[in-house]
């Protein structure tokens, strides 16, 4: 009965979610949205989408674990980094979601970014491996994408586009369809921000979300967010630590219930995360 009601979920999620197969958890995303921070990115957002959160010199280590609607089976697990030279940002990212002996996905992402002035530019390549239970073999697809953010005072912009080469796991099973995402970020002047996101695809419905973080002291902010299709809400908490951040974050959907991430950040800076020059 387990297995079944396991099955059942697994389906559900993966016809839920197909539109970020191809994209690397965040840690915060969760609770979110699944917006993105563009003027407070963390090394898995590097990896989905080009910005410049880091300063030249500097770099971001981070991991953590999504369990979705409180099953084990479903377990994702993900670790990141990104660091920056001069005007370039190299970004690389992997995760597994699911149980080798059922089903399991993993994902290996890596990005590599070009700043110039408020304008970034960025080209990606993604490997994905799936496995059918330990006696049904792997399936594997290879992609690129590219994406580009500006900054124009308070106010962050950014494009990806996903799955440019249509791969397939099999000869005979459908093309991974290209993914568009379209992202934005309001700095507030007090110590809030708001972003926003748009996911397109083709046959598909386009997907919304919005969220918000919210600083309550330099030691830590509140977060919370909304997305559709499916109807998601979520929350969570991100306390500073010396040179780094622990991230707790978690979304209710309204039939299989509550999923939730926990994560870590560690880095040579953590500028964006006390917000030095982002809340005013």
């Amino acid at each position: 009965m387990r297995f079944a009601c396991v099955i059942f979920i697994l389906v559900v999620s993966l016809l839920a979610s197909g539109a970020e197969a191809l994209e690397l958890i965040t840690p915060r995303g969760t609770g979110m949205g699944r917006t993105v921070s563009l003027s407070r990115p963390s090394a898995a957002w590097q990896v989905n989408v080009p910005t410049r959160g880091l300063a030249p010199g500097d770099w971001s280590l981070e991991g953590g674990y999504n369990r979705r609607f409180e099953l084990a089976d479903l377990d994702h697990l993900f670790l990141a980094t990104a660091a920056r030279w001069r005007q370039l940002t190299v970004a690389v990212g992997a995760s597994q979601f699911g149980k080798t002996e059922l089903y399991a996905e993993q994902l290996l992402k890596g990005s590599l970014a070009f700043h110039y002035d408020s304008l970034s530019v960025a080209a990606s390549v993604s490997a994905m491996q799936v496995q059918l239970g330990n006696n049904y073999g792997q399936l594997r697809a290879v992609t690129a994408g590219i994406g580009l953010s500006y900054r124009y005072r308070r106010l962050l912009l950014a494009a990806t586009a996903d799955n440019l080469t249509r791969p397939a796991l099999t000869d005979y099973s459908d093309k991974i369809q290209p993914v568009y995402g379209l992202y934005a970020e309001l700095v507030g002047k007090e110590a809030y921000s708001v972003s926003g996101r748009v996911t397109l695809e083709d046959l598909q419905k386009p997907r919304f979300g919005l969220g918000q973080i919210i600083r309550l002291s330099r030691r830590g902010s509140f977060f919370w967010g909304v997305s559709t299709s499916p109807m998601e809400f979520g929350g969570g908490l991100e306390v500073n630590i010396p040179s780094g951040s622990l991230t707790y974050a978690t979304s209710v959907h309204p039939v299989l219930g509550f999923s939730h991430t926990v994560s870590f950040a560690y880095g040579s800076s953590r500028r964006t995360s006390k917000g030095a020059d982002e809340f005013k």
